[in-house]
């Protein structure tokens, strides 16, 4: 059989159909689908991490296209395993580089492997919202890094004035020896030393071991009256179940990554219901209040509950979950105000479209952004997470909340930690 001719018109439209394909900023004339990478440990011994960004990245992309997609584009989600592990990492975000059209932001990017990924992906100006805590983003150098989340150092800050305010004299660190539970620690030890509050004990867990009976004893010569901790949820688990075994309890302050649904079954399962209420609280982003954007956030999760791979309870009550759904909302709003999907173009909007300032009319849905902005208003997004102000670097973090939970995970304040009284304490240098 002959091969058929093409006509120059076929040509040209065959043509023009591979530069399109090829380039995802032309999104915006073809109406494609629109690509979010989560990059993200969704296997391996963080898999959790994957479940903080499913919580909160699937029910912002039900709500995006529910009210009619980003200029038209439906949004989906690519699913980029890093395993926790930046050798995995690497070449997982290459491959997602090199073979996805239409890629116009990244979600994830966990402390681990951020090194790594950052300039990968600032150089291919892919923007990025992120959790991970390292300081050294406090100033980041990379125009496409996006922080709606308290750096670590902050969060343990925080911790040492919650323990100030509670009158604590007696402080004992116990962290996991892994990247993720250390990031809060230096923070945490230079403002106590800051804050004059002794720390009587400062012990590292080595996840996985079987036991950790002379930890515990050490914990308990030391006689603190209170403890400061981050572990993987199974080496807490064991810890805190032998310390109650061995009556060692005192009052426990978590950080913000101990209020996530593993961390909580495994710390409950330990020390029993009432003896978790008791001793148990966390310091995390505030507010634990219901806001609009909470509603917005709570309704989303309910119409995407099928998505989530978990209950609707435990989606809405995860501090990272929501924080990943800001982070969507954001930069889905960044589109439409400037008119493009090319991330070159609306990367910049992100700062204008959060920003409080004069005459802003303050949204806290994408649709009723995606209306104020039809309508010429500038606007300002006010999350699920509470405030978002970008300073110049890209972070955004505010006031923080001492919390307890009920039987049922549900946060019950106890107080707030300004983020002025945060940045006096850091200001001095020792945070």
């Amino acid at each position: 059989m002959q091969p058929r001719k093409l006509t120059l018109g076929a040509a040209l439209a065959a043509l023009s159909g591979l530069l399109l394909a090829a380039c995802g900023s032309t999104a915006a004339t073809s109406k494609a689908t629109l690509t979010v990478g989560g990059v993200i440990a969704i296997t391996g011994s963080s898999s959790f991490e994957g479940g903080n960004l499913f919580e909160g990245v699937y029910p912002a992309i039900y709500e995006i296209n529910q009210a009619g997609g980003v200029l038209g584009h439906k949004l989906t989600l690519k699913q980029v395993d890093t395993r926790g592990d930046p050798a995995d990492a690497l070449p997982a975000v290459q491959q997602m580089l090199a073979t996805t059209s239409n890629l116009v932001m990244v979600a994830g990017v966990d402390t681990s492997s951020a090194p790594t990924i950052v300039p990968v992906l600032n150089s291919a100006h892919i923007p990025m919202t992120t959790v991970a805590g390292e300081s050294v983003y406090d100033q980041s150098p990379y125009p496409y890094f996006w922080r709606l989340f308290p750096p670590d150092s902050a969060n343990g800050t925080a911790m040492a004035l919650w323990a100030k305010k509670k009158g604590y004299t007696r402080v004992a660190a116990v962290f996991g020896s892994d990247p993720g539970s250390q990031g809060d620690l230096p923070g945490n030890v230079q403002s106590l030393k800051a804050l004059h509050i002794p720390l009587v004990a400062n012990i590292t867990l080595t996840p996985g071991q079987s036991s950790y009976q002379s930890q515990v004893n050490q914990l308990i010569a030391a006689h603190p009256d209170v403890i400061m901790t981050e572990a993987d949820s199974g080496t807490a688990g064991t810890f805190f179940g032998e310390l109650k075994s061995l009556g060692g309890l005192v009052p426990i302050i978590g950080t913000q990554a101990m209020d996530t649904p593993p961390e909580i079954s495994a710390i409950q399962s330990a020390l029993g219901p009432t003896d978790f209420q008791k001793y148990m609280s966390m310091v995390i982003s505030a507010p634990s209040q219901v806001t609009p954007a909470v509603t917005a956030f709570n309704n989303a999760v309910k119409g995407d509950a099928s998505q989530i791979g978990v209950s609707v309870s435990q989606a809405q009550q995860n501090p990272f979950a929501v924080v990943y759904y800001d982070g969507m909302i954001a930069m889905a709003l960044a589109m439409v105000a400037a008119k493009s999907t090319d991330p070159k173009v609306f990367n910049s909007y992100m700062s204008k479209v959060c920003n409080p300032g004069p005459g802003k009319t303050v949204v806290y849905t994408f649709a009723q952004g995606v209306k104020a902005l039809n309508q010429g208003k500038q606007i300002q997004y006010f999350g699920a997470s509470g405030l978002i102000d970008f300073n110049k670097y890209h972070n955004s973090y505010g006031n923080q909340e001492a919390v307890s939970l009920t039987s049922s995970g549900a946060a019950v304040p106890l107080g707030t930690i300004s983020v002025q009284a945060i940045e006096a304490v850091k200001v001095t240098g020792v945070a």
